[in-house]
């Protein structure tokens, strides 16, 4: 047999080893894909969270005096919240004298959690609001 004659077409070994390479490939894309997702559900959940938040210490106060303390609630069904209001002290080497503000400052701690599956999430936010004392 002439060179030409063996070289007709591919060994089972060669034909084996492309498509375990295939399939390798494909593997690793799924998986890439897959978190994708996972990480695009994430943010979602996230951006919800904190729309909801920014809603909700925007709004806080608003038509009544802050008063230190707690206070808690639900985003729908799925968000849950805690808030806590507390007496901010300015901190004595700031450059302003507290003695001197013409504002009583209160720190609202705001803590979003919801669930997805076994896994609770958890989101922290936090500012200042400033009330002119009585």
């Amino acid at each position: 047999m002439s060179a030409s004659r063996r070289q007709q077409g591919f060994s089972l070994i060669e034909v084996v080893a492309a498509f375990a390479l295939l399939a390798v490939g494909l593997g690793a894309t799924m998986q890439i894909a897959v978190s994708s997702l996972r990480q695009a559900r994430n943010a979602a959940e996230f951006t919800e969270a904190s729309l909801h938040a920014k809603s909700l210490l925007d709004t806080y106060g608003v038509g009544e005096r802050l008063e230190e303390g707690g206070d808690s609630g639900q985003f729908g069904d799925r968000y849950d919240w805690e808030l806590e209001v507390t007496p901010y002290e300015v901190p004595s080497d700031a450059p302003l004298d507290p003695a001197l503000a013409p504002v009583e400052l209160y720190r609202l701690d705001l803590r979003v959690r919801w669930s997805r599956g076994r896994h609770v999430h958890e989101a922290r936010f936090a500012t200042l609001r400033a009330l002119t004392p009585q």
